[in-house]
Formats: structure tokens, C-alpha cells, sequence
């Protein structure tokens, strides 16, 4: 079949002389993919030409004239064969051009709608123009419309019927607010066991504990004593202006929240029977519990004292929280090089690891 074809080249090329010599590079092509396809049908392939070859003849027979176009079909394809293939290559070339070319106005960037929606979120006040000048300072430009869009289509109100939600709403009272609790423990004594209470505040915004006292029978005199410690301008845990969370025990009288008030703080106390809305202070003491005291038999009152405060400080200062994202509460500058070391406290119940500065 690959002589007949060269025999067909000779006698054309004779007789047309140089008339065409787009009609010699077609026949050729064809004579290639010819061979192309016997190679293919000799590895037990499938013989039909393939994609590539079409698009080689359609592009050769483009430039051959009709009248030619006829002959050379009669030995090998139709010309609406080769009209296809043309065709099919045109549509693939513009296809091609059009993928890479965008149409009308251009996308706005993911990270700009990201912030957008963030920005309006955090913001229940702030209007379009706000959030326009906004992103305009971290050097990002958008129109008014296209805020106005990016928060439609997210379904957010405009600013005077958007509303703040309880995160909004809790994140702005965040670092004003405490809570306080009791929790009870048990101590030996001689040959018989005594319970003593311990009283615990918690600052909901950065989960820092403080041990407030340990007393045997708390009693209004008592936690009146330790609201004026913790009120102190200058060694007080609570600061002006602060609400302390606590629940209805009896010891939470009005001697107590009368002392709280003279220093600035507000009591709030809980509805009855809902420990839940205190849930951060009694996750923090189950915490205490299996983590510390929980391993220990405790002698006194005194060696309970030793226990909490050595577990306080591996609480603020060396062990990661998951609510603030696995940091440290007390943060500080951490070696990135280096061999890491153990350290211990308590024995050995309290581990943490670091690298050892270079």
C-alpha cells in the first residue's frame, strides 16, 4: 500500500508539474499516517487514526484545491472527511483561545470576599463605604457595589438592620468577665478524712486560674475577706469594672456582692440549677481534678495549697490549650532549634517539652 501511494505521488507530480505543491505535502501526510496506522495495527492497537494525524490532514487538505481534493478522496478518505476534521480543528483552536480569556468583569479575588464577609460579621455597625475604606488600608481597592454584592450573596444585611449576634456580643464583654466557684476536697486528718473547700476565679477571656483560698467551712465573713483581696488596685486578681459569674450558694450573699461593688466589680449571680451557664469554670475544675489532685493522697490543707499552685503555674505557663488554639496562656518566646528536653513537676504526673536554647 506504501508503493501504490509513492507511485501515485510520481505520476501526479508529472503531470501537474509544480502546480501544487500544497497537494504533494497532503499526499505526504497521508502516506505517514498510513504507516503511522500499520505500525499501530501490528502492536494489536486499534487502526483508526488518531487525533493528532486528523488534525495534520485537515490542515494540509485546507490548502489543497477542491477539484484535487475529489481525486486524492477517491483513494483514500471522503472530502467531508477531511471537512470535519477541519472543522473540528477550528472549533478546538478557538476553544483553546477562549479558555484562557475571561469575559466581561473579572472575578473578585477569594481573599477579598473572605474579608469582606469577615470585616461585616465583626462589624454589625459598620456600612459599605466603612468596609470599603477599610480594605483600601490593607491595600486592597473595591467599590461600594461590589461589597454591596459579596454581602448579598452571602445573605448578610446592610448595617442599620444588621444585628449583633451573642459572639459579637460576648466577644466585646470577653475581658470584663470572671467566673468563681467552689469545688471540694477531700484531706486526711489524723485517722479520719476532713473536706475542705477550695474557691477558684477564672477570667473567661485568657483561661487564667487563680486560687483565691482553701478554707474548711466557707462562711459570708470569708468570701467578704477575699472579695476585698481580689478588688485591691494593686494586687487584686479582678480589676474595675469587671463582672464576676458566680451561682446562688449562701456564701454569695449580699455582704459579699456589697464588697465586690465598693471595689468596682459587679456580681452577677446564676439562675438556679444551671451549672451549664458556668460551663468554663467547671470544665477547669474537673481539669484540676484529673489531671492533679486526683493522684494524690493529700495530707493538709497546706499540702493541698503546695499542689494547686505547682499545677497552676504548669497550667499558665507550659501547657497548651486547645480554647485559645493550643497556646499558652502565659506566653513566651519557644526555641525552634535545638535538642528536646523533658521537664517534670510533681514528680513527674506534670510534663512539658522544649528546646534547649543553643
Amino acid at each position: 500500500m506504501v508503493w501504490l501511494n509513492i507511485l501515485w505521488i510520481t505520476m501526479v507530480t508529472g503531470r501537474l508539474e509544480q502546480r501544487h505543491q500544497a497537494t504533494i505535502d497532503l499526499l505526504i501526510t497521508i502516506i505517514q499516517a498510513q504507516r503511522a496506522t500499520i505500525r499501530q495495527l501490528n502492536g494489536g492497537r486499534d487502526r483508526r487514526l488518531s487525533d493528532t494525524w486528523r488534525r495534520k490532514l485537515a490542515a494540509k487538505a485546507h490548502a489543497v484545491p477542491s477539484d484535487f481534493l475529489q481525486t486524492v478522496a477517491a483513494f483514500t478518505y471522503s472530502p467531508e472527511t477531511f471537512l470535519r476534521w477541519y472543522r473540528r480543528l477550528v472549533a478546538q483552536k478557538y476553544a483553546a483561545d477562549d479558555s484562557g480569556r475571561r469575559r466581561g468583569r473579572p472575578k473578585t479575588d477569594p481573599e477579598t470576599v473572605t474579608l469582606v464577609v469577615r470585616f461585616a460579621g465583626e462589624n454589625p455597625g459598620w456600612g459599605l463605604r466603612r468596609v470599603v475604606g477599610e480594605l483600601k488600608k490593607v491595600g486592597i481597592r473595591v467599590s461600594k457595589s461590589t461589597v454591596a454584592r459579596i454581602l448579598s450573596d452571602f445573605g448578610i444585611e446592610p448595617s442599620p438592620k444588621r444585628c449583633r449576634t451573642w459572639r459579637n456580643f460576648l466577644d466585646q464583654q470577653w475581658r470584663s468577665m470572671a467566673a468563681a466557684d467552689f469545688f471540694t476536697v477531700e484531706v486526711l486528718q489524723g485517722w479520719g478524712v476532713k473536706r475542705v473547700h477550695v474557691l477558684l476565679i477564672l477570667r473567661l477571656a485568657t483561661r487564667k486560674v487563680h486560687l483565691a483560698g482553701i478554707v474548711a467551712e466557707p462562711y459570708q465573713t470569708w468570701t467578704a475577706q477575699i472579695a476585698r483581696n481580689e478588688t485591691d488596685g494593686e494586687h487584686g486578681f479582678l480589676n474595675e469594672g469587671d463582672y464576676l459569674i458566680h451561682d446562688r450558694a449562701t456564701v454569695f450573699g449580699e455582704y459579699f456582692r456589697k464588697t465586690l461593688a465598693a471595689g468596682g466589680v459587679t456580681a452577677v449571680p446564676l439562675p438556679p440549677r444551671s451549672p451549664n451557664l458556668n460551663a468554663y469554670m467547671e470544665r477547669v475544675i474537673r481539669t484540676v481534678r484529673e489531671e492533679c489532685l486526683d493522684h494524690f493522697i493529700i495530707f493538709s490543707e497546706r499540702h493541698l495549697e503546695v499542689l494547686l499552685r505547682e499545677y497552676l503555674n504548669h497550667y499558665h505557663s507550659e501547657r497548651p490549650h486547645q480554647g485559645l488554639n493550643n497556646e499558652l496562656i502565659v506566653k513566651r518566646r519557644q526555641e525552634t532549634t535545638g535538642l528536646i528536653q523533658k521537664q517534670s513537676r510533681l514528680g513527674g504526673l506534670l510534663n512539658h517539652y522544649s528546646r534547649r536554647a543553643a
